[in-house]
């Protein structure tokens, strides 16, 4: 629902970020939890054996379900704005009314996006207009409205891309031991031998860091930019449109 004064679904998105940022501080206080490291040697072949694995993205997965609710909720409160707007004219809303986002202009993008305002106060249109990813140019990515659209047509169709990195090292084996390292999915599996075994150290806090996106697509956000999105979106689209409403 959408007042002159407020936009609900904007408030309930707000009341998801919350939960994520405290859901998140809770997983980075133990980033112990976040790995699992076990030990043991092979006194035949004269080795010490060091298996890491990551457990992350079992915490990570509730981590993604609250931000794919603060993304759906953020992304449809403009779509519900549209609607509300296209109602202030003399012709009801058709399927096609929604809030445009398109990072390329162009002779098409003007057709869809006037498809998709009709009805809607022509300076509320100029506003959505002002406010298209396309004005970024090349940089469009970067835009709010853009990684707000990507984030909610990957919730919608995909899952949210979610993961994580760690910047501190979990073990550290001293330079000029011969190591072996054998790579799967969730781990390494690191083999040196069993003569260094005392000098390796552990570090079981590493400095966890938490990314929503898409790596390889060039979409790699964090908690403070999902913020940003949200902050861009109450001040600079929902405040000037609301302003609209009677």
């Amino acid at each position: 629902m959408v007042t002159k004064q407020r936009c609900f679904e904007m408030e309930w998105a707000k009341v998801h970020l919350d939960r994520l940022n405290s859901e998140f501080a809770k997983v980075i206080s133990h980033p112990e939890d976040l790995y699992r490291i076990t030990t043991y040697e092979d006194s035949e072949r004269g080795v010490f054996i060091i298996k890491s694995e990551a457990v992350g993205p079992i915490h990570f997965l509730k981590l993604g379900f609250i931000a794919g609710d603060f993304i759906c909720n953020l992304r449809s409160c403009l779509d519900h704005i549209a609607w509300r707007l296209a109602k202030l004219g003399k012709d009801r809303p058709s399927s096609e009314t929604c809030f445009p986002v398109f990072s390329i202009d162009g002779p098409s993008t003007q057709t869809k996006i006037s498809t998709a305002t009709v009805g809607i106060p022509p300076d509320a249109v100029s506003i959505m207009k002002s406010l298209q990813p396309y004005n970024y140019g090349k940089a469009y990515k970067s835009h709010p409205l853009w990684r707000l659209n990507f984030l909610w047509n990957a919730n919608k169709h995909r899952v949210i891309g979610i993961h994580s990195s760690d910047s501190g090292e979990l073990y550290q084996v001293p330079s000029g031991v011969r190591v072996e390292e054998q790579r799967f999915d969730y781990g390494t599996i690191v083999t040196i031998p069993l003569s260094a075994k005392d000098k390796v150290r552990f570090n079981p806090r590493p400095n966890v860091e938490m990314f929503f996106g898409d790596d390889e697509r060039g979409v790699k956000l964090t908690i403070q930019d999902l913020r940003d999105i949200y902050e861009f979106v109450r001040s600079e689209v929902v405040t000037p449109l609301i302003a609209f409403f009677p």
